[in-house]
C-alpha cells in the first residue's frame, strides 16, 4: 500500500474520532515514511556515535546533558528537520538521533518522498494525526512510532511559524517547527 493511499484512511479515522472536525479544516498530509522503532539504550547510542567519529565532542556533551536533564523520554521525543535531500545529511540525522542504531526498526510504509518534497520533518515518538486549517501539525505521543512528513506544501521555506500541537489537549510542543521545540524534545534542523 502506498503511503498516499493511507492519507484518506487517516482523514477518515480523524473524522470518526472527532466528528466535529470538518474535512475542510484538515489539509492533506504528505507522508514520506512510517516505521515502528525500538531505540537502543542511551549508553549504546553514545558508544555508536563516539565510534563513528563524525560528531564534535561538544555535540555529544550537549546530548548527554540534555538526556540527564530531561530524562529517558528525551530520546523518544524527537522532531527534526531535513531541509534538502542529501544521503550524507540523512545518514548524519539518522545516526545522531539514534534511528540508525535502533534495536528494532520496521518500516510500515516505504520511503515515498522525492527531491521536490523537501523540507521534511521526522517525528520520533509521535504519530502525525492531522494538519489543521491554521497550518498546525497535530500529533499524539507514541514512543515506538516514526513518522516522516513533507513540509513542502505546508511551510516550504520554514518561515510560516508552523506549530506542533498535541491532539485533543492542544498543548504546543513547537511554537515554530522551523525554529525549535520545547526543551524536553530532541530537536534539530539540518
Amino acid at each position: 500500500m502506498r503511503v498516499h493511499s493511507m492519507i484518506a484512511d487517516l482523514l477518515v479515522a480523524a473524522a470518526v474520532t472527532n466528528p466535529s472536525m470538518a474535512f475542510a479544516d484538515v489539509q492533506k498530509i504528505s507522508f514520506c515514511h512510517a516505521a515502528l522503532v525500538e531505540l537502543a539504550s542511551f549508553d549504546k547510542h553514545l558508544k555508536d556515535i563516539r565510534a563513528s567519529k563524525r560528531y564534535e565532542p561538544e555535540q555529544i556533551n550537549t546530548l548527554i546533558a540534555n538526556q540527564r536533564k530531561y530524562g529517558p523520554d528525551f530520546m523518544t521525543s524527537q522532531i527534526f528537520i531535513q531541509e534538502e535531500q542529501s544521503g550524507s545529511g540523512r545518514f548524519d540525522l539518522m545516526m545522531f538521533h539514534g534511528l540508525w542504531g535502533a534495536t528494532k526498526y520496521r518500516s510500515v510504509a516505504e520511503w515515498d518522498c522525492l527531491h521536490e518534497d523537501f523540507p521534511i520533518a521526522y517525528f520520533v515518538g509521535f504519530r502525525v494525526r492531522e494538519i489543521r486549517g491554521d497550518g498546525s501539525i497535530v500529533v499524539t505521543r507514541e514512543k515506538d512510532i516514526v513518522n516522516v512528513i513533507s513540509l513542502k506544501a505546508l511551510d516550504p521555506k520554514l518561515d510560516k511559524h508552523t506549530k506542533v500541537r498535541i491532539f485533543k489537549d492542544d498543548k504546543v510542543l513547537c511554537q515554530d517547527i522551523g525554529e525549535g521545540c520545547e526543551p524536553g524534545i530532541f530537536y534539530e534542523r539540518d
